[in-house]
């Protein structure tokens, strides 16, 4: 069969599944979500907001301003999100599908796909107004291009290394507006490239590309970030926090195993309502606070880290939680949902074992980087198990790539 046709077919039965899930189940935002619509309605209507909640938690901006494009377009509607959410994952779908291909070929990206299209977590987290469609698209974006400039770094020029290095770093920074972990891909990208790949060891010019390429990325990052964050200052006429002091906070809370808990909430207000304080005041206030926390409160942490590692990864039913207003047949999306993430576990786990083993497949390693350094920041700051929403997408291609394996062992019988 023809690959092209193939690849299209894939890319429609992606857009039918998941607009079949938006259109059949409807909610209006509500919580995190709502604060989310509400933000980017008032984005879109003036150009200084003073939100001080968004202040304190600027990731809220990143989404909201993208939402608030498509709001002043096409009105406030409540469907806007989820069609947003619909045609990012389509994208998501094709970014799955290159990647894959150069990872493990043809039938690789297919087996992604349909993982991707089949994610039964995914396609309900697409009727809320949330930003993880959004940062997953980028960060798949920007896995290409790494993968990419891994390819060619050894014989490309300098001028073509600083132009994908500043390409990556505004795609990392874009993630960050929306959710604040591209310190994580940063980090995952130097081990791959410094620490895992050592062909740069007795080669001058390889040597000078990378540091080239990993040294600009950082630095336009980091001046990138600063830009954009005088901006949301402008927009939010008040300085924004910089600092998560609230989430490390919360993060070492032992009795709510780090989770969001209404006495950490109220002791964040009780210091956002102080005169004269600013939002940044206010969260290097809660960092003190967590400071405290981890010296006086006895934490043993080895539980703690235990009681988290399994809320963020032990299952996959969120969504459904979150549905819960609007929702029928509870019971069997909980049991699809978790079937199917643990299954995806178990095979993304055998394809890890196949990766290792198979030394040469080092695209995959960027990718299990990411998971594991995702996976520790979150047990140093709040932890709800949505957030393992963008290491699924790890999980996938080695799951893709452990089932291709086991399909050529077959064939070679």
């Amino acid at each position: 069969v023809n690959e092209k046709i193939c690849f299209f077919v894939l890319l429609i039965i992606c857009v039918a599944v998941k607009t079949a899930w938006i259109l059949t189940y409807k909610i209006d935002p509500i919580g995190d979500y709502e604060a989310f619509f509400n933000t980017a309605k008032a984005l879109g209507d003036n150009f200084v907001i003073h939100d001080r909640y968004v202040a304190l938690f600027p990731h809220i901006f990143g989404y909201a301003s993208f939402l608030s494009i498509f709001l002043k377009i096409f009105g406030a509607n409540f469907m806007i999100p989820p069609i947003i959410n619909v045609v990012l994952t389509t994208i998501s779908m094709g970014l799955i599908y290159f990647i894959a291909r150069r990872i493990g070929g043809v039938r690789t990206a297919i087996t992604a796909s349909v993982l991707w299209i089949l994610l039964p977590s995914q396609t309900m987290y697409n009727m809320f107004a949330l930003s993880e469609p959004l940062y997953c698209t980028i960060l798949l974006l920007a896995w290409a291009i790494m993968i990419i400039v891994y390819d060619k770094i050894a014989n490309i020029t300098i001028a073509k290394v600083l132009m994908y290095s500043i390409l990556v770093a505004a795609l990392l920074v874009l993630i960050n507006m929306a959710r604040p972990i591209a310190a994580v891909p940063i980090i995952a990208l130097a081990i791959w490239m410094f620490i895992i790949d050592t062909k740069h060891i007795g080669n001058k010019k390889l040597l000078i590309n990378k540091v080239a390429y990993v040294g600009v990325i950082i630095i336009g990052y980091l001046m990138m970030s600063s830009a954009v964050n005088h901006y949301v200052t402008l927009r939010l006429g008040e300085e924004i926090a910089t600092v998560p002091g609230y989430n490390i906070h919360v993060g070492f809370n032992k009795g709510a195993s780090g989770t969001w808990n209404p006495g950490d909430s109220a002791l964040l207000y009780h210091y956002s309502g102080q005169p004269g304080w600013s939002a940044q005041d206010v969260q290097k206030q809660m960092l003190e606070e967590a400071k405290k926390r981890i010296k006086n409160d006895d934490i043993d942490f080895g539980k703690l880290m235990y009681d988290k590692f399994i809320i963020f990864l032990g299952n996959d039913d969120q969504a459904v939680k979150y549905a819960d207003p609007i929702m029928d047949h509870k019971v069997r999306y909980t049991i699809i949902s978790n079937v199917f993430y643990y299954f995806l576990l178990a095979t993304s786990l055998f394809g890890a074992l196949v990766a290792i083993k198979n030394k040469n497949k080092s695209s995959l390693l960027i990718i299990c980087l990411y998971t594991i350094g995702l996976t520790m920041a979150q047990m140093i700051v709040e932890v709800a198990p949505r957030y393992h929403y963008s290491a699924t997408i790890p999980m996938i291609f080695l799951a893709a790539f452990g089932i291709n394996h086991i399909y050529n062992k077959k064939e070679y019988k």
